[in-house]
Parts: C-alpha cells; structure tokens; sequence
C-alpha cells in the first residue's frame, strides 16, 4: 500500500491507497517450480526472476513497471496476467499471490511511479504484514504537472465552456494529457481512510514535536511529515478542481468513517486541548 498524509484544517488524515479489488492466492508453496520463486512478479509465460541478479534485485518502481509493460500483450484477450509474489512467511516455506491489474499501455512518469511502488511493497513483504509507503506529491514531480499554471488554464477553459468534454479535449490539445492520464489513472485506484489511528491533530503532532525537540532526527522526521501533508493537500486539490471538471463530480479521497468522525470530534472537544 501507500499513505498519503493530508494536512486538512489542521487535520492530518492519512489516506492509504492500493490497487483495488485485489484476488489473493494464499499460502503458495516456494518449491521452485519453473523457476518462479518469492518475490517474483509473473505475466504470463514470463517472470522476473529470469531477468533478475539474485544480488541485485530490481527495486526502482518505475523499472518494475517498464518490465511488466514490455511483457505485456496488450492487444491479445487472453494470456495476460499478472502476479506479484510476496516474500515466504518467516517461517515457513508459503507465500501469497496477488493478481494485479495490468498498468497503462502509455508510460507516465508518476503512474509508473505509483504502480511500480505498490507493487514493490508486495513483492518485499511477508503476507503477514505488506509494506505501506508514504508518499509526497512534491518528490516524485507531481507538483511540476498540477500547479498554478495549470490551475489557470483550467480556470480559462472553465469560463469560455463549462462542459466536460470540451475541457478535456481543450487540455489535450493544450499539452496536457499527462495529467488527465494521472486523474484517470488514480481513480482506479482504492481508497482507505477508515482506521482510528489514521486521524492526528496538528497540535498532537506539534506536541510530540516539542517533548522530542533535543533529537534532531526525530524533529526533522515529524517537521517533514507535517510539511508533506501540507503540500500533498494542496496537490490534492489540484487533482480535485480537475476531476470536478472533466467527470462532473467531487473526489472524494478522505472520506470519514462514523467512529472516525466520532474521534475526530472527541478530539477537538478534548479539555486537554491549549486554548
């Protein structure tokens, strides 16, 4: 998975997003058959491991995604699958298998980005824990694509025509399909914000800021935390403004659950709170 921390009125939600409606084949034996070991990735006839110097195993997520494109026949009905392994459970010889959805037959920097990463926390996980990444918009050239610039042409396109269609056939045109093909990309995504431990007030952040103040490491760590929530919200919006324009209707990432909002408001109402 990967976590995106959101700054949102003094909010920090973290958002964690995988691909969604993933099948799992649970417990798979490491015998070695064909080759295929933990860790691999399949598509097809073909896996990684064949390709791979067992000292050095392909890690960058984008080159992940490059091979599993190249691998892929995209114009074939059947045939085409994908499978990512896990690592073996730390004490037995099983594994887990999940099936992923195929990525874009158009390489985009920041999708190969996103999808070579989920699946890099797969691969380099036991099935009994899978790796959760935080991600900052601002590092992996997001905010490059989506930002005021951008926001403006919107903005102009909106007002001579607020239909869909000719908006996004405008940005097409205009240069900027990439990041249409981010939007669309990410709404085929899933969505998960509904763990208790996912909401932290800003001043809970701040408060642990100060009791840590004489370890830099740990300042730096929460002071870069903050910082990449707030600039992930402020990408967030970018990508909101878009999708209202292009698909008629909100994004709507964080979403609360009941006994979120419940602590969430317990939390604001807190007497402990500084005044």
């Amino acid at each position: 998975m990967i976590s995106l921390p959101l700054m949102i009125n003094n909010v920090i939600l973290k958002v964690n997003i995988n691909f969604k409606d993933l099948e799992i084949k649970k417990n798979r034996l490491d015998s070695g058959a064909k080759g295929i070991k933990e860790s691999d990735i399949v598509i097809g006839k073909t896996h990684l491991k064949a390709y791979e110097d067992s000292n050095k195993p392909i890690i960058n997520p984008k080159a992940i995604t490059d091979f599993i494109r190249r691998n892929i026949n995209y114009e074939s009905e059947i045939g085409n699958y994908i499978e990512v392994n896990t690592k073996k459970y730390k004490d037995k010889d099983f594994y887990d298998t999940y099936i992923i959805p195929l990525p874009s037959y158009k390489p985009n920097e920041i999708n190969d980005y996103i999808y070579g990463t989920l699946v890099n926390n797969i691969r380099f996980s036991t099935p009994d824990k899978i790796k959760n990444t935080n991600i900052s918009f601002t590092s992996i050239g997001f905010d490059d694509l989506f930002n005021g610039e951008f926001y403006n042409v919107l903005l102009t396109l909106k007002n001579n025509n607020p239909n869909p269609l000719y908006i996004r056939n405008s940005l097409i045109n205009r240069g900027y399909e990439r990041q249409l093909e981010i939007l669309d990309f990410f709404n085929t995504l899933d969505y998960d914000s509904s763990k208790s431990n996912n909401i932290l007030l800003e001043e809970e952040l701040n408060t642990v800021n100060a009791f840590f103040s004489d370890s830099s490491k740990i300042d730096r760590f929460l002071t870069n935390y903050k910082d990449i929530a707030i600039n992930n919200y402020d990408s967030y919006m970018y990508l909101a403004t878009l999708n209202t324009l292009v698909n008629g209707r909100n994004l709507e990432w964080p979403v609360l659950s009941e006994e979120q909002q419940k602590i969430l408001i317990k939390k604001l109402n807190s007497s402990d709170r500084v005044a």
